[in-house]
């Protein structure tokens, strides 16, 4: 039987664990700091030159140089960083969803607002900017994940781990039938490889066409009549989903809450999901370097419903630790103004990739996209601190709160519109801030 959720995170440490302005746990916003700059290294790739199928097998770029590069990012990066994106997510959607039911807040009313305001922050994104979106994704999944707002914590992890067992068994039994076709020799399955292959070859060099040579308006076409990028963002909408469910079951645990009481349960994760991760994840790269296409993209289901949240779990785990040691003060400003970093990166690498800006879409290596990237994060931990001291909440947050609290909300004292201020008063709760 679902029940209402009666105490959040914060409100079962505020007595005894020091929270970050506004209510926010600054391990959070650490792990949201790292998160950007993984995500940055990943996407990148797709920012300099076209997706393409085969290139999904790290080990079949050209140049020893980049196919090191391109090999470190898929063990090391790739579906990991997005992934703590979107174990945070809900995270913050649980934190956030009771803090307003236990203020009496309408909830369902505000949680409908922010996913709307979300979304179109992602379209305008998407369409105008960079077809590798993923906030449209996580406003629709939002919508799903409003249904499990009030359920259990272990029905939140057991639908979790259900979604990516159920994605990892498809993996496996893809790889299995592929292997069992291939020791048969079947003709049409390399036949059928072929023709994927081929069709493949033909959008990339139509793409890589319009966006070395064509003009901004050009783009923006090509992203309205070809929403690519939205199907792109909701094909592993069941792993963010997953990983949502994730966050959920973490804030309705109370486990970063205090970070002490469960340093245990962290060490072994940290532990358990490097060690086993970190394998999981080179193996993931020796299977798409021996089989065709379908091989290919069969290992790579493996990767994001498996290896990589495995990994997702060991990295943040550990970060956690280092927290408590060190302030990672950077990594925390930067995790302040997340949404504004993630548009921020596709804004500067639009423009130094597409024909509108330096025109560097294809003459780019995977080494030299990755040493890009890296500087531009680094430029964003140093941004993102001086501007945390002096202005706080970042430009885009303060869009998305108004969006959600109508008119007369704050980024300081936690008031929300008169509306529902109104009915707060009447109800004699007290409103706040969201955390960004």
């Amino acid at each position: 039987m679902p029940h209402a959720i009666t105490t959040s995170p914060p409100d079962q440490v505020s007595g005894s664990v020091p929270l970050g302005r506004g209510g926010r746990l600054p391990a959070v916003d650490a792990l949201r700091g790292l998160a950007l700059g993984g995500i940055v290294v990943v996407n990148v790739l797709l920012f300099k030159a076209s997706p393409s199928f085969e290139h999904l097998a790290a080990t079949t770029i050209d140049g020893t140089v980049d196919r090191g590069a391109a090999v470190a990012v898929k063990v090391l990066a790739e579906g990991k960083f997005i992934g703590l994106f979107s174990l945070l997510f809900g995270f913050g959607v649980a934190t956030q969803v009771a803090r307003w039911q236990a203020r009496g807040l309408p909830w369902r009313r505000l949680y409908a607002r922010r996913m709307a305001a979300l979304g179109a922050i992602g379209a305008t994104h998407l369409f105008l900017v960079w077809y590798g979106d993923i906030l449209t994704t996580y406003a629709v999944v939002g919508v799903v994940l409003a249904l499990f707002v009030n359920r259990t914590a272990r029905t939140q992890l057991r639908w979790a781990i259900g979604i990516l067992g159920t994605l990892s068994a498809i993996g496996v039994g893809g790889l299995a039938l592929l292997a069992v076709r291939g020791l048969t020799g079947s003709s049409a399955l390399a036949g059928s490889e072929r023709s994927a292959a081929d069709a493949d070859a033909i959008e990339v060099a139509r793409l890589n066409e319009i966006y070395r040579n064509g003009d901004y308006l050009d783009l923006v076409q090509e992203r309205l009549t070809k929403p690519g990028g939205l199907i792109f963002g909701l094909t592993f909408s069941l792993v963010v989903l997953a990983l949502m469910l994730v966050g959920m079951y973490i804030a309705r645990t109370g486990l970063l809450a205090d970070v002490g009481a469960h340093r245990a349960t962290f060490v072994a994760t940290a532990r358990i999901g490097i060690g086993v991760g970190l394998p999981l994840n080179v193996l993931v790269v020796v299977v798409q370097s021996t089989g065709g296409l379908f091989t290919v993209l069969a290992a790579q289901v493996l990767l994001i419903a498996l290896a990589a949240p495995v990994l997702t779990l060991g990295l943040g785990a550990a970060v956690v630790l280092l927290r408590e040691r060190w302030t990672l003060r950077a990594l925390s400003a930067a995790g302040r103004l997340a949404l504004t970093n993630y548009l921020l990166q596709s804004v500067v690498l639009t423009s130094v990739m597409y024909s509108y800006g330096l025109g560097l879409y294809g003459e780019v290596g995977v080494a030299e996209g990755a040493a890009i990237a890296l500087a531009l994060y680094l430029a964003q931990l140093l941004l993102s601190v001086w501007w945390d001291g002096r202005a706080g909440s970042g430009p885009v947050e303060r869009v998305w709160r108004r969006a959600t609290y109508g008119r007369h909300s704050s980024t300081a004292d936690g008031t929300v519109g008169e509306a529902d201020r109104g009915r707060a008063v009447g109800s004699g709760a007290a409103a706040e801030a969201p955390p960004a």
